[in-house]
C-alpha cells in the first residue's frame, strides 16, 4: 500500500518482487493524456470526463489559488531543507509548528472561502489531535525531520522528476483509490498510461493526504477488495 511516491518507484524498479500496488495518491503524469484531457476538459468538460465526480476530483488541481496554499511547504523544503531541518530538531515547537500544520491542512478542502485557521480546526478534526501528536512526537523522537525533508532538496535539484516522467508499470496489478482532499488527482484515463494492469479505481467522499488515518475504513475495504481481485 502506497500512500506517496516510495511505493511507485519501488514497483517500478522490482516489478517481480511485487504482487501487487495500491495507491491512496496517484502518480502525477506529464505525458499527452493528462494535458490532452486537462485542456479539453477545462472547455468541454462533458467530452473527456465521464462522471461529475470526476470534474470535481481533477479541476481542483488547476485551480492555482488552491495548489499555491498546499504547495509551499513543498518548495520550502526542497531549496532550504537544512534551514528549516535544525528548527524541527532543535525545538518541539518549531517542529509542531511546521509538522503539524502539515497534517492538518492537507487532511482538510482547503476551501478559498476559509481562513486559514478555519481551514487548519477542519483538518485537525479530520486528522485526530492525538494523531497529530503521536506522529510529531516520533518526528521528535527520533530526530528524523530535517532528514526526512532533504528528500524533497534531493527530488528538487537532482532531477528524479525526469525519471517520473518516463515511468511505466506495466504489468503489476495496481488499484487507486481517490480521496477529494488529495493534494493530487488523475482520472482513470490518464492513470491508464502509466499503469497498465488497472485492476481497481474507487472515488471515495471524504478523505485526503493522510487517508489510512482520516478514513482507515476506505482504504481497507479498498484493500481487501483488491487483493481478493489478484
Amino acid at each position: 500500500i502506497n500512500a506517496e511516491y516510495g511505493g511507485t518507484i519501488m514497483t517500478y524498479m522490482y516489478p517481480e518482487n511485487v504482487l501487487g500496488l495500491h495507491n491512496t495518491m496517484n502518480h502525477v503524469s506529464f505525458g499527452w493524456r493528462t494535458v490532452l484531457q486537462s485542456l479539453i476538459g477545462s472547455v468541454f468538460p462533458s467530452l473527456v470526463y465521464t462522471t461529475k465526480q470526476e470534474i470535481a476530483f481533477a479541476h481542483p488541481m488547476f485551480d492555482m489559488s488552491r495548489m499555491y496554499r498546499q504547495f509551499a511547504y513543498f518548495h520550502a523544503q526542497s531549496v532550504m531543507p537544512d534551514s528549516y531541518g535544525f528548527g524541527m530538531v532543535d525545538s518541539p515547537t518549531g517542529l509542531i509548528g511546521w509538522i503539524g500544520t502539515t497534517y492538518a491542512i492537507a487532511s482538510s478542502a482547503r476551501d478559498s472561502s476559509k481562513s486559514i485557521m478555519d481551514n487548519l480546526r477542519d483538518g485537525i478534526d479530520a486528522f485526530g489531535l492525538d494523531n497529530i501528536c503521536a506522529n510529531t512526537a516520533i518526528f521528535w523522537c527520533a530526530k528524523s525531520a530535517q532528514a526526512s525533508m532533504r528528500i524533497y532538496y534531493e527530488f528538487y535539484w537532482n532531477d528524479i522528476s525526469t525519471s517520473l516522467k518516463c515511468l511505466k508499470i506495466p504489468n503489476v496489478p495496481v488499484a487507486m483509490s481517490n480521496f477529494p482532499n488529495e493534494i493530487i488527482h488523475q482520472t482513470k484515463f490518464v492513470s491508464g498510461g502509466i499503469f497498465g494492469n488497472l485492476k481497481q479505481y474507487n472515488y471515495h467522499k471524504r478523505g485526503g493526504h493522510f487517508s489510512h488515518i482520516d478514513n482507515t475504513e476506505a482504504v481497507v475495504e479498498d484493500l481487501v477488495s483488491f487483493i481478493y481481485k489478484i
